[in-house]
């Protein structure tokens, strides 16, 4: 559910005051540099990481909030918690099929009738369940590729505004424009450029973070899938 929001935190600080060693200076020479340069710089630096760890919230088109904590690799594997409104689910995407575990109050979240929702939660158990129908678009937070190109989308307009310290280092932000929609990245000044935040105002804030390290991922056994089929019979 990337969605409207981009369907996308440094909650530490972004005062960008103090001068220790390697840390504004080299954001504002390089804040000096055109805003779409850095943005294409970013595109490049994220296309060739191997994994990041990405976490935060955004809001789904009908101002659903999502919280995302999920490792995510270069091959559109991911695995990790997404919370969508009051419910959770464990999501685990690899080779081009992903499947969820979700809590008692996901499935009530969905559920179209009183009651139903207990009822699913109890048939399903703690087994897994493929990813498909609406939820699919959660596949959207298993792509570094996607990820990148809705903050830094290539026909979007880019403006540096400044420096900034992220949690990674020094950072330029970047003002981006694209239609009507506008948002905050901020970028590393040190190479490889790559995006620490994201913002959108209200909508969304997410951060990146342990680029390039390795995570675990794996099908679910047989035995421990569900098919939502079954809740027919």
């Amino acid at each position: 559910m990337l969605r409207t929001a981009l369907i996308v935190a440094l909650t530490s600080a972004l005062a960008g005051c103090g001068e220790e060693a390697g840390t504004l200076s080299q954001a504002r020479d390089y804040a000096k540099e055109p805003g779409n340069q850095i943005a294409e710089d970013a595109r490049a630096a994220m296309h060739d990481i191997d994994t990041v760890h990405v976490e935060g919230d955004v809001l789904d088109s009908e101002s659903t909030k999502i919280t995302v904590d999920l490792d995510v690799s270069a091959e559109d594997a991911c695995v990790g918690k997404v919370s969508i409104g009051d419910g959770e689910i464990s999501l685990r995407s690899i080779a081009g099929s992903a499947w969820y575990q979700a809590d008692e109050e996901f499935w009530k979240s969905i559920a179209p009738n009183k009651g139903e929702g207990e009822r699913i939660a109890k048939r399903v158990g703690d087994k897994w369940v493929k990813l498909e129908g609406e939820l699919a678009s959660l596949r959207a937070f298993c792509s570094i590729d996607s990820l990148t190109a809705q903050m830094v989308p290539a026909e979007a307009e880019a403006q540096a505004i400044g420096p900034a310290m992220a949690a990674d280092g020094p950072a330029v932000r970047l003002d981006v424009t694209h239609g009507e929609t506008e948002s905050r990245t901020y970028v590393l000044a040190s190479e490889p450029h790559r995006i620490v935040k994201w913002t959108q105002g209200s909508s969304g804030e997410l951060t990146f973070s342990d680029f390039d390290k390795a995570f675990h991922v794996e099908d679910p056994a047989p035995g421990e899938v569900f098919d939502l089929a079954e809740l027919e019979k």
